[in-house]
């Protein structure tokens, strides 16, 4: 039997937000809490952001949810 790979989808509109704005992975990491490998990871798609975290990043980048997260 085959496994079949998951796909990851990176979050487009969080890395576009990032670089308008100047931030780094390493910045948001800090405001998150979190490692900046982390970070990379959930921004690429591989992990997820939890609750606390997209509050901070919608609070962070004066943003709706579906301005970051929904296409």
């Amino acid at each position: 039997m085959k496994t079949r790979k998951k796909e990851h989808k990176p979050i487009l509109k969080l890395k576009g937000l990032r670089a308008e704005r100047a931030v780094t992975q390493c910045d948001i990491a800090d405001i998150l809490g979190i490692s900046t490998a982390t970070y990379n990871r959930k921004e690429n798609g591989i992990g997820r952001f939890n609750s606390q975290e997209i509050a901070a990043l919608i609070e962070f980048f004066s943003v709706k949810f579906e301005d970051i997260f929904l296409n």
